[in-house]
């Protein structure tokens, strides 16, 4: 899992409105012509396709006993804030890495107080927590283990100056120029090397960012 963090309003929402609207409404209309001029047909579901989503809904449903998913929600929050900042020390990365390790056991034991079947939105609340915790907990194991700054990861342990022959910004080409991803069912890492040869344009090399 990759993950982006912006600094300022005006770059979120700049990037936001062009991904969205512009870039959403391409790939939209080339999905439907692709679809359109497809001899394909989609495959066939596996049988067991719906088997974890009914399994995560009667968990809730049978529980009797356990946390609320707000209370739990609210310490992922605190925890994120506090130890996975834009400006970080691998020490505070470390901590949070324990942090939110033992808030993901907590999550297997949200329970629902109201059970009812018809706009239940806390029911909806304790799904969006177990999809809010695999974000978190992807975002701070990855953060802990780049010993280095990239982009809006600042580490203040590996900062340099953008002069620095060997690590301008503190950026580590050399050992650290991979992507990050995080396997949820093992909670480990594994990475994949950036590719410097696309196919149709020109290749850019990496410079610092200077301005």
């Amino acid at each position: 899992m990759l993950l982006r963090f912006g600094a300022r309003r005006n770059r979120l929402g700049t990037n936001s409105l062009l991904d969205l609207l512009v870039f959403g409404k391409s790939a939209g209309n080339h999905i439907i012509e692709s679809l359109k001029n497809s001899p394909k047909s989609h495959k066939d579901l596996p049988k067991d396709a719906a088997d974890r989503s009914l399994a995560r809904l009667g968990r809730l449903d049978s529980s009797a006993s356990g946390e609320y998913a707000q209370d739990v929600a609210g310490d992922i929050r605190a925890a994120m804030q506090q130890h996975a900042g834009v400006f970080r020390t691998q020490k505070t990365m470390d901590e949070g890495v324990v942090k939110i390790n033992a808030i993901r056991e907590r999550v297997k034991n949200i329970t629902l107080k109201d059970k009812s079947k018809v706009f239940n939105t806390a029911r909806i609340e304790a799904l969006e927590v177990d999809n809010l915790m695999e974000a978190a907990q992807a975002t701070m194991t990855s953060a802990a283990a780049r010993k280095e700054c990239r982009g809006a990861h600042t580490v203040k342990d590996y900062e340099r100056g953008a002069d620095d022959k060997e690590f301008p910004l503190g950026r580590n080409d050399k050992e650290w120029m991979k992507h990050t991803l995080w396997d949820s069912a093992t909670n480990s890492l594994s990475y994949k090397s950036v590719n410097l040869k696309p196919l149709t344009v020109e290749s850019v090399p990496p410079k610092v960012r200077t301005f």
